[in-house]
Order: structure tokens, then sequence, then C-alpha cells
């Protein structure tokens, strides 16, 4: 039985990812979350089929908010037949531990992106700390615009020194793909 391009399947992640652990190669295992039908509703690939897939590439976080990035390809789908292959791409990923669903582009790598809540802590944190400096400055007789850089540079600081999301994708999380081109599965 042939699927179209641009079918979708949703994938349930049965192993764990994380832009900070995996590395290039290594193997994903999800299984199909719902069952993939043609458009006259006879049944392809039921919910639970395995499909297997590897880390592509990733990129974990870094400073100053570099966001992870993350590329995974699945090639393999696994039925009673035995492997057959899978011509899809990554649409989306729900991360859960970040509580955002990434969106892949074209090649199907999804970004972790960086929050905004922990830039405006960090920021506040080096402007207290730049504040400390800055009194520090004016209570020894310095100038009071070598008050306000030591403040601003803290500020400054706090906000360079924040990295970007890694991407964590525990086992369950939600895997979006659409078929590159038509397959055909052999059931």
């Amino acid at each position: 039985m042939t699927l179209p391009a641009g079918t979708a399947l949703t994938l349930e992640l049965l192993t764990p990812v994380h832009t900070r652990i995996n590395a290039p190669g290594d193997e994903v295992i999800a299984q199909l979350r719902e069952s993939v039908r043609l458009a006259d509703g006879t049944l392809v690939l039921p919910r639970g089929t395995e499909v297997r897939g590897t880390i592509a590439a990733v990129n974990p976080a870094r400073m100053p908010q570099r966001a992870a990035r993350l590329q995974m390809f699945f090639d393999t789908v696994i039925t009673d037949l035995g492997n057959q292959p899978l011509a899809a791409v990554v649409v989306s990923i729900d991360d859960v531990g970040n509580e955002a669903r990434l969106r892949a582009d074209q090649s199907g790598t999804v970004s972790g992106g960086h929050s905004g809540r922990r830039t405006v802590r960090n920021a506040i944190n080096g402007g207290w700390l730049g504040s400390i400096g800055s009194g520090i400055i004016v209570l020894s007789g310095g100038s009071g615009a070598a008050a306000a850089g030591t403040l601003g540079g803290g500020a400054l600081g706090g906000v360079l020194l924040t990295r970007g999301n890694d991407i964590r994708l525990p086992s369950g999380t939600i895997i979006r793909l659409t078929l590159t081109k038509p397959n055909t599965f052999t059931l």
C-alpha cells in the first residue's frame, strides 16, 4: 500500500533525547501514536508500529543565548514483514522540558530557542552586582559615569552569560512527521 507525499505521521518517542547527552549517529526509537490510513479508510500502519531513526546533527545550547539545535531522521518502519524504508521529515516536536512546540525548518532541524524569563533574571542579578560595584565606586570618590558604567556592565554581563535552551525530549514526547515522497509498505 502506498501513502502519498505529505501524509502526516504522529510519533511518540520511546528513546529519550537530550542535546547535552546525545551525539550524531545515536539511534532514536518511536512508535506511531495514531494509526495511518489511506483516504478510503484502509489501514496501512496500526497505532504502536515502531519507527526508527538516527540523530543526524546536535548542537547543545551555548552562551550568549545560542539555542540548542537538533536534527533527527526517521527512516525505518518495523512491520511484521520486517524493516521497511520511510522517507519523512520532522515537522515539529513537543519539547515538554521547555513547555514549547518546536517547529522544524525544511531540513527537519529544530532550535531550542531561549528563555526570556532567564535572560531578565540574569540581567537583574547582573545589575544588582553592578549596583554593588557602582556603590563602592561612588563611596570611594569615583565618578558617577564610572558607577553608571559598572551598573550597566553588570546588567549586560548577566545577559551575555545567559545560555540558550537545550532540548530535552523524554519518553512520550510527540514528534510530527510528513512524508517527503510516496511511501509504499508491504503488509
